[in-house]
């Protein structure tokens, strides 16, 4: 059995993958290298002060601010304690955070000191909120993290072990509605695709001993999360980023001699923007896998001369717990420019059907919607069931996105049925910035579509109607916007147009507003 094989093989539960390693480093933050043993304590303690805190089996606990080693021993500390972890990302609007946290009905929450203001304010707005507990507070307070978690045995409970269906994480992600929905996932999602890929011999992401990882991708995403457990299932050492900056992430591949790199292609191209990248010592890098949005070619290129290493692909949701379709190395070398419009090929284990609108199945190289079926299926939508059941249909996930697959069996990603628009690797709902717009008292109505940017692969664009005598300016418009929308959701560009185009029954044909942005390009995402 090959040591990849024997990691999974002992890993039931995310609450095991502390414990596989205990005399390598499993982390590295800020320069402090973190045991394997270390970090296993701590999750001890974590689990064992919550369930002193009378947090049960299923219960949600959220966590808003930046990474740091603290950031896993939450995480393993819930899947010890049987909580559900509930990373939150801190760059939402104070309005959306707290819907979240809400919406979750978390009983505890963890915050950094960036986030710490706000989260007092949660206290009012979410009433199943017990307790704020505060990361690096600075005081020896009850509810500083360090005074709080140390005051808890280092022994793991006994009182809980982990089932690998139950619930172990729940993310959120924004759906057409413009609300947030709450993605909950089992510890199984996190590791029986990957056992049984490893298990088949099919080519993936070598792990070896002694590879160290960039866990640049936050965890309020589930591909931070996806990448940092698999590589702590390995035996890997993580360095640990706050939050992405390119000069840090070329210091740190340098100094830590980094070998596995996982980015979103706006990360990549601000790595490889940097004055400093020419003159940074890359040679350690032997793996780089990107997803989450497509590859530009020229930004692709670019990265393979500077960094001379096999490069990957993966293509997934936060519904499948990550990936569903991946690329291999000698796949993506094999392909060359033929790969510019291909996500990759399915994982084993996972099963792709490209339906109409009445999900039937279409002939191979025609358009429809993609549908997985897979073990890392999310369990459904957190207290959604009408939702679930549209999206979860006899074992098969209807993503949302459309697509083709070619007669290689490679999957196409050609539009997304959803409206979604991803910007730098985040999505953004239109529905949400249309929501928010339509809250001056004059615009009439607002669609908000996304177009191709060079930069972030794709930006909002609001399309606005003006109430009849409106002296409304875009100027106006936009500075409604910023104090309405979330930075790194904030519109490109507003375009006043006297009446939105429809169809016969009323709705808004957003393909006639797309269509003079993206002319010329053959996919309808960027």
């Amino acid at each position: 059995m090959n040591s990849m094989l024997a990691h999974y093989e002992a890993t039931r539960t995310l609450a095991d993958v502390p414990d596989l390693h205990p005399e390598g480093t499993a982390l590295i933050f800020e320069d402090r290298p973190i045991g394997y043993a270390e970090l296993s304590a701590s999750a001890n303690r974590v689990a064992q002060a919550l369930i002193e805190n009378d947090v049960m089996p299923g219960a949600r606990v959220a966590f808003v601010g930046l990474d740091s080693e603290k950031s896993y021993e939450i995480l393993f500390g819930c899947a010890r304690a049987g909580a559900v972890f509930v990373p939150v990302n801190w760059k939402l609007g104070a309005e959306e955070i707290a819907f979240i946290v809400e919406d979750a009905e978390a009983q505890f929450l963890f915050v950094t000191p960036e986030v710490a203001e706000l989260a007092q304010r949660l206290r009012t707005q979410c009433p199943k909120l017990r307790r704020v507990i505060v990361i690096d507070s600075g005081t020896n307070g009850p509810n500083d993290y360090g005074v709080w978690r140390d005051a808890a045995p280092a022994v793991r409970p006994d009182f809980y072990r982990a089932d690998p269906a139950a619930p172990v994480v729940q993310v959120y992600t924004s759906g057409t509605s413009g609300r947030p929905k709450g993605v909950v996932l089992a510890h199984r999602g996190f590791l029986d695709l990957v056992r049984e890929i490893v298990r088949s011999g099919d080519e993936f992401i070598d792990w070896r001993p002694g590879d160290v990882a960039l866990l640049a991708l936050p965890t309020f995403h589930v591909g931070g999360l996806w990448w940092a457990i698999q590589n702590l299932v390995n035996g890997a050492t993580g360095v640990v980023m706050k939050t992405f900056d390119g000069a840090k992430a070329l210091a740190a591949i340098e100094r830590h001699r980094i070998t596995k790199l996982a980015f979103v292609p706006a990360m990549l191209r601000f790595l490889l923007s940097e004055p400093a990248c020419t003159k940074t010592d890359l040679s350690s890098v032997g793996l780089v896998i990107y997803g989450g949005s497509p590859m530009p070619a020229p930004l692709l290129a670019h990265a393979q001369t500077l960094l001379r290493c096999p490069f990957a692909q993966n293509y997934g949701l936060s519904e499948t717990t990550n990936m569903a379709i991946f690329m291999p190395p000698s796949e993506h070398a094999a392909l060359g420019d033929e790969r510019a419009s291909t996500a990759g090929r399915p994982l084993h284990g996972v099963s792709v059907r490209i339906v109409d609108r009445e999900r039937l199945d279409v002939a191979r190289g025609q358009h429809g919607e993609i549908a997985f079926h897979t073990s890392s299926r999310m369990l459904g939508y957190w207290k959604r069931p009408k939702e679930t059941a549209e999206t979860l249909v006899d074992g098969w996930l209807f993503t949302g996105d459309a697509g083709y697959i070619d007669e290689r069996g490679y999957l196409h990603i050609t539009d997304r049925i959803k409206d979604l628009i991803i910007s730098a690797g985040e999505n953004i709902s239109p529905a949400e910035l249309e929501q928010a717009l339509q809250t001056h008292p004059q615009i009439e109505e607002a669609a908000v579509i996304g177009v191709p940017d060079r930069r972030w692969g794709e930006v909002p664009v609001a399309y606005v109607v003006t109430t009849p005598g409106s002296a409304l300016t875009k100027a106006d418009i936009m500075a409604h916007a910023r104090s309405h929308i979330a930075p790194f959701k904030m519109l490109y560009d507003a375009i006043l147009i006297e009446r939105l185009p429809r169809n016969s029954t009323g709705k808004v044909l957003k393909r006639v507003l797309r269509e003079p942005h993206w002319a010329g390009h053959e996919r309808r995402v960027n």
